[in-house]
């Protein structure tokens, strides 16, 4: 079995801000989602995290990974099966049985909470329409409560009932770090200066989500955040332009309980997930409510 480059491994660390161990789990996590070794599972890892992968992957290695990413498409749900009955027989109907934490709703209604980086929100858009789902937009949300002046809890409420899966998009859109008089010596370097966070109504209604449709909510995080230990052993999709990314996004989708439609090739391409410096991001006014 070809070993994890711990060279490479060491680079993961750096650039993400994980222990060895989060980043374990996340390269077991792509040889479960793309069948790779765990070498080249590091590989692809290290790659969605921007890592310079050029001095650890041979060409081989690469098209290796990309022939996964692309071949590994989300298996079909079948939801029944009939047997056509025999003559003066009575009708019987096979039911497949599902595994419990699949949701048993399949739709294409995808609501996704976001901060103020609409240049990631309009990216995560892109992405879903190209596998043929619909995006929901907060005023769609709005006029489904029925209310001339909803409370913004009831409008998730609606959205978070409408949709067959929701995706929470984590993005560095705040700095912050914790008090110098409550740090302790344990305490890891974010917590000592200034890092990213994502907005504290996505981290709220992250939390919204998980209560209401744990088994449909998907954790997507775009360019470098803090963590957060309310979600800790959670998988976390860190989204990036390679395909094996996109690949496990889709998938996620698929399990979440969203009828993807990967048969075409756009979904590989669209929608930027590059992530960019804050002053390179959209400076647009927020299209989701005021507190956003």
């Amino acid at each position: 079995m070809a070993r994890i480059n711990q060279q490479l491994f060491s680079r993961i660390q750096t650039v993400t801000g994980l222990g060895s161990r989060r980043v374990y789990e996340l390269i077991e996590a792509k040889v479960r989602s793309a069948h790779l070794p765990r070498n080249l599972a590091a590989i692809a890892v290290a790659a969605e995290h921007s890592v310079n992968i050029s001095k650890f992957a041979s060409e081989e290695d690469l098209s290796s990974i990309r022939q996964s990413a692309v071949s590994a498409a989300p298996a079909p749900v079948i939801l029944q099966s009939s047997t056509t009955p025999s003559r003066g027989a009575s009708r019987r109907v096979a039911r497949v049985k599902r595994p419990a934490s699949v949701q048993p709703r399949r739709g294409t209604t995808v609501f996704v909470v976001h901060g103020r980086n609409l240049a990631a929100r309009d990216a995560v858009f892109a992405f879903l329409r190209s596998l043929g789902l619909r995006p929901l937009e907060w005023t769609q949300a709005l006029k489904l409560t029925g209310k001339g002046s909803p409370y913004v809890g009831e409008v998730l409420d609606t959205a978070f009932h409408e949709a067959a899966a929701i995706i929470v998009l984590l993005t560095p859109d705040d700095e912050a770090r914790l008090k110098t008089a409550f740090v302790t010596s344990r305490d890891p370097q974010h917590e000592r200066q200034l890092t990213g966070q994502a907005r504290p109504n996505v981290l709220f209604e992250a939390g919204m989500a998980f209560g209401k449709n744990p088994n449909s909510t998907i954790l997507v995080q775009l360019g470098d955040t803090r963590p957060f230990s309310d979600v800790g052993g959670r998988h976390v999709l860190y989204l990036s332009n390679n395909p094996a990314s996109r690949q496990e996004f889709a998938t996620k989708l698929a399990n979440a309980g969203c009828n993807v439609d990967t048969s075409g090739a756009d979904w590989l391409s669209a929608g930027d997930f590059q992530p960019r410096h804050p002053t390179t991001a959209s400076t647009r006014t927020p299209r989701k409510r005021n507190a956003g």
